[in-house]
C-alpha cells in the first residue's frame, strides 16, 4: 500500500471515530429547557409509630356510672389481665394473686369494705383518699436536705425510710439528731395516671376483679 492510501485510509478512520463521538454528546441544557418532571411531595402528617400508645386521662364523671352498678357476665381473664398490666400487685396484696410489698393496702378483700366509687377514685386520684395506715412522710434535715418516703422501722435513732413503694428494699437511713422536722406527705405514695393506658372496657373489667376478691365464682361472672 502507497504512502497516499495509508494516510487517506487513516483519514477515513478518524473521521468515522469523530462522526461516533458526536452522536454521542450531549447537547447543553439551556436555563429554559424543561425539566423532567418531579414527584409530588406530601404534605400529609407521618403516621404515628405502631407501638405508640394512646393515653388518656379518665376522670371519676367518665367512669363512675359504668362501675356503680358491675352487674354480671364479666371476664375473669381480662380482670386478671389488667391488674397485672398496671402492676397492682407489685404494693398491693391480692387473694392468691399477689403478695404485695407491705406497704399498701391488701386488696383482697376491699370491696366489702369501701364503696365502689371510693375505690374507683382511690385509683385515679389517689392522694384525694390518702390512707392513715399507709402514707409517705416527709423529712426535713438540719442541712436543708428534704426525704420522702414510707417509714420502715426505727433502729439504733436511725428512721429507715423506703422512697418507693415498688421497692421496699431500698431505703434511706435518717439519724433523727439530723431531723429539723417532719410531717405526713400530702401526696400519696400511689402514682396517678396508672389507668391512663387502659380502655373503658378494661377498667370495668378491673373493677370487676376487685369486686369478686379473685373468686372466679363471685356474682359478677355470673351468666346472664
Amino acid at each position: 500500500m502507497s504512502h497516499t492510501t495509508r494516510v487517506a485510509a487513516l483519514h477515513s478512520v478518524v473521521a468515522i471515530a469523530l462522526l461516533v463521538v458526536a452522536s454521542t454528546v450531549v447537547p447543553a441544557v439551556s436555563g429554559e429547557a424543561r425539566q423532567a418532571p418531579q414527584p409530588p411531595v406530601s404534605t400529609a402528617a407521618p403516621p404515628a409509630p405502631p407501638s405508640e400508645k394512646v393515653l388518656r386521662k379518665w376522670t371519676m364523671e367518665e367512669l363512675l356510672p359504668a362501675v356503680t352498678d358491675l352487674g354480671a357476665g364479666h371476664d375473669w381473664a381480662r380482670g386478671r389481665e389488667v391488674f397485672k398490666k398496671a402492676a397492682c400487685g407489685g404494693c398491693h396484696a391480692f387473694a392468691s394473686e399477689s403478695q404485695g410489698s407491705g406497704l399498701a393496702p391488701d386488696l383482697t378483700g376491699v370491696s366489702s369494705k369501701y364503696t365502689r366509687d371510693f375505690i374507683l377514685q382511690s385509683i385515679l386520684e389517689p392522694s384525694a383518699t390518702l390512707n392513715g395506715q399507709y402514707f409517705h412522710t416527709t423529712f426535713t434535715l438540719k442541712d436543708g436536705k428534704v426525704i420522702t418516703g414510707t417509714v420502715i422501722d426505727v433502729v439504733d435513732k436511725k428512721v429507715i425510710v423506703a422512697p418507693v413503694m415498688l421497692n421496699p428494699n431500698a431505703t434511706i437511713e435518717i439519724a433523727e439528731a439530723d431531723v429539723k422536722s417532719e410531717a405526713p406527705a400530702s401526696i400519696s405514695p400511689m402514682p396517678a395516671g396508672l389507668l391512663d393506658e387502659f380502655s373503658r372496657e378494661q377498667i370495668i373489667e378491673l373493677m370487676a376483679f376487685l369486686d369478686s376478691g379473685g373468686d372466679r365464682n363471685a356474682a359478677v361472672y355470673k351468666k346472664h
